[in-house]
């Protein structure tokens, strides 16, 4: 039994092909499933363009509880289809989060790692993740 439980937020990241129309169409009906399957999960806006370390256009969940990560994460590994999907702490060390405490599920992309180094860059970065979730739409 353990002495103590650690509670560390999640964020789970998935890419997709901008150029590719089936996976654009797979990714907004992936977050819509998600948002209908797990309404209680934080979910982010697509952004269309790569952001901070991530090469590709992508959309965030936050998982803020073991539970969440339990019923999320299985499903997920079932679900994902030909998305890339970077899970990932967020413990305030983002280069190590992106790295060594980070797993893929589906293809490992390489990320832009230099980005971690430009703390201007970061601060940017930062602030457009951490946007209000919006509204699916169509």
């Amino acid at each position: 039994m353990p002495i103590a439980v650690i509670h560390i937020k999640k964020r789970v990241d998935y890419m997709y092909q901008q150029d590719n129309d089936h996976e654009v169409k797979v990714m907004r009906n992936m977050r819509q499933t998600i948002q209908d399957e797990f309404p209680e999960l934080t979910i982010y806006r697509i952004h269309d363009k790569p952001i901070g370390p991530h090469p590709l256009p992508m959309f965030e969940v936050d998982l803020s509880t073991p539970a969440q990560f339990g019923a999320f994460i299985p499903w997920l590994a079932i679900h994902h289809g030909p998305l890339s999907v970077l899970i990932h702490p967020n413990t305030g060390n983002a280069h190590l989060d992106h790295t060594k405490n980070a797993v893929w599920i589906g293809d490992k992309l390489g990320l832009s790692l230099d980005v971690f180094n430009k703390e201007e860059e970061m601060a940017e970065v930062a602030r457009k993740l951490e946007e209000t979730p919006a509204e699916i739409t169509g």
